[in-house]
């Protein structure tokens, strides 16, 4: 049962990142209107957590 507990604990959030991803680029292909801008918003949303995890200082210390 831990080794489940570890897989949802390190991959939940990329599988979120792409299945947003996935949403966004079909939204973007398949819609218009609304859907356009629902696809603007799921591809920003990876993008922002990339730039988050760049800028934010990592807790390791630097020797």
């Amino acid at each position: 049962m831990a080794a489940s507990h570890n897989f949802w604990f390190v991959w939940r959030v990329p599988i979120l990142l792409g299945l947003l991803t996935v949403f966004g680029l079909l939204a973007a292909l398949l819609g218009t209107g609304a859907w356009h801008w629902a696809s603007w918003l799921a591809m920003t949303l990876p993008l922002g957590v990339v730039a988050l995890c760049l800028i934010r200082p990592s807790k390791r210390q630097r020797p």
